[in-house]
C-alpha cells in the first residue's frame, strides 16, 4: 500500500485520510477501517457501519486544500477526503 496523508480532529476524534487523485478510494477506505478496528480491538472483517463507525466521503481540491462537500460521483475530477468516526469505546 501507498503512504497516506491524513489526520485526526482534535474536537471529536474523527480521523480523515486524503486521496488527492480519487483513484485509490477503496484502498483509503480499507486503511481507515483498519485504523478504526485497531482502536476498538476488533477484526477488520467484523466492523459494522452505523454500529462501530460513521463515515463520509467528501470532494477535495488538492490545490486549494478545500472540500466542496459530499461527493457526487467519482468522475468529477476532484480528490477525496474519507472521514471516519469510531462510535464504540475501545475494548
Amino acid at each position: 500500500m501507498e503512504s497516506i496523508s491524513g489526520g485526526t480532529c482534535a474536537v471529536c476524534g474523527a480521523f480523515y485520510i486524503a486521496d488527492p487523485t480519487s483513484k485509490n478510494v477503496g484502498e483509503v477506505m480499507m486503511q481507515a477501517l483498519a485504523l478504526a478496528a485497531d482502536q476498538i480491538g476488533k477484526d477488520l472483517s467484523d466492523m459494522v457501519a452505523g454500529e462501530d463507525y460513521e463515515d463520509a466521503v467528501l470532494n477535495y481540491d488538492l490545490r486549494t486544500h478545500r472540500s466542496t462537500g459530499i461527493s457526487r460521483g467519482f468522475m468529477d475530477g476532484d480528490g477525496r477526503l474519507y472521514f471516519l468516526k469510531v462510535k464504540r469505546k475501545p475494548a
